[in-house]
């Protein structure tokens, strides 16, 4: 099954009524929810990519580790979920460079953000695609923190 982050819906109820498949043990909002069960170590998805790919990941990770609780999920073909109720952020490994995927309740028509969509009245999914260090900015960070406190307050 493939995975688009951009195509979610967000509107998520407390965590106590999330369903958790009974096979792969991972939690969805929605009862039944279409999934892959095959999960994978993250770490193959850079077996077969540039090295700095792997440092962008690291970089990323270590700064939202700052914002609290959450958990990873890696599932086929190249996506890595960093989820609390539910996915807050969301890498793809690509080829040459990675797509960060996130939530906030506006709209940021802006550069670097190269696709957004309206998932709800007051949910928008963006899409930022890095491959230097130096575009893990101050403002990104900001995107991924909002995105975070978003969903664990949803």
């Amino acid at each position: 099954m493939r995975y688009n982050f951009l195509a979610l819906h967000s509107n998520l109820g407390n965590l106590s009524n999330m369903w958790t498949c009974p096979q792969c043990k991972r939690t969805f909002r929605n009862t039944n929810q279409a999934h892959s069960c095959k999960q994978v170590d993250k770490e193959s998805f850079f077996l077969r990519r540039p090295a700095h790919l792997k440092k962008l990941y690291d970089i990323i990770k270590e700064k939202v580790n700052g914002l609290g609780e959450f958990r990873e999920e890696a599932v086929l073909p190249d996506v890595i979920f960093f989820k609390t109720k539910s996915t807050f952020l969301a890498i793809k490994v690509k080829k040459a460079w990675l797509d960060i995927e996130f939530f906030l309740d506006h709209l940021e028509d802006v550069h670097p953000v190269k696709k957004y969509l309206q998932t709800s009245k007051r949910r928008f999914v963006h899409l930022v695609s890095i491959d230097d260090e130096k575009e893990i900015d101050h403002q990104l960070m900001d995107w991924i923190s909002h995105s975070y406190k978003l969903i664990k307050s949803s």
